[in-house]
């Protein structure tokens, strides 16, 4: 996962973890261990081994791409 990171560093990201919380922030360094994030609420280290997905902000899941229904239809506004 560490090596498809690199892109993202300085860019807004979502970071979704076990539990169903997702962090939002600018994606700074991640390591072997850690993924660390700047928000807007203070920086924010977050465990690897509890990290289920890294993505660019506002950008739609793969795994959505050839689905019926776009997921921002389930998303509440």
């Amino acid at each position: 996962m560490r090596d498809g990171l690199i892109d993202l560093i300085h860019k807004m990201v979502e970071v979704l973890v076990r539990g169903g919380i997702t962090y939002r922030g600018t994606f700074i360094e991640a390591s072997e261990d850690t993924i660390h994030l700047k928000s807007e609420t203070g920086w924010v280290t977050i465990p690897m081994e509890k990290v289920i997905s890294v993505k660019e902000e506002g950008s739609v899941d793969k795994e959505w791409r050839d689905r019926d229904v776009d997921p921002s239809f389930f998303r509440f506004k």
